[in-house]
């Protein structure tokens, strides 16, 4: 059964990370932490970060076209 927390990125493991006091950053870094521990110790699993692709607002600015009522 699947609980709330952290999952283990490698494809077919179920097991989750909780984070002890949802207000505390650090509580959530530990969790993070343990998940990282737990993905390379147990599966030799590195989890490499995907670039952000830009919001398509970085090609410049919305043209936007005036209706001319008559």
């Amino acid at each position: 059964m699947k609980s709330g927390g952290f999952p283990c990125r490698f494809a077919g493991c179920d097991v989750r990370f909780q984070v002890l006091d949802q207000s505390s950053m650090q509580s959530l870094l530990a969790a993070s932490e343990q998940r990282t521990t737990h993905e390379v110790t147990t599966h030799s699993y590195h989890h490499v970060k995907i670039e952000d692709t830009p919001p398509n607002y970085a090609k410049g600015p919305l043209k936007v076209r005036r209706a001319d009522y008559i």
